[in-house]
């Protein structure tokens, strides 16, 4: 999976609960994630990390990504939306499945 350092660095330190990326993990961030809950925040995260988001989500759904996001949206900030939890729980399983192997070692 492609995360920049810069983009990894940034959900590491926000993402530091182990419980709260299990949940994540379960319930995706529909559900409300703090920081990732309103259009604002997945805007501004989006503006910071665009290109790593867009790499992240290309690299695990392939060349028609903004497609496969994209059903359902009626604008542009939607997409947005759902372009920014798509890396954060992608972020987060992967985050979980590396958890757990290192406490199965």
């Amino acid at each position: 999976m492609f995360y920049t350092e810069r983009l990894t660095s940034a959900l590491l330190e926000r993402f530091d609960d182990m419980d709260e990326v299990r949940d994540i993990c379960s319930h995706g961030c529909e559900g409300g994630v703090n920081g990732f809950t309103y259009y604002k925040d997945t805007r501004e995260f989006f503006e910071e990390f665009e290109d790593d988001i867009e790499d992240v989500c290309y690299d695990i759904l392939g060349i028609d990504y903004l497609e496969q996001l994209s059903k359902g949206e009626t604008c542009v900030l939607g997409l947005i939306n759902k372009l920014v939890w798509f890396t954060v729980e992608a972020y987060c399983h992967h985050r979980l499945q590396q958890h757990e192997n290192l406490a199965n070692v």
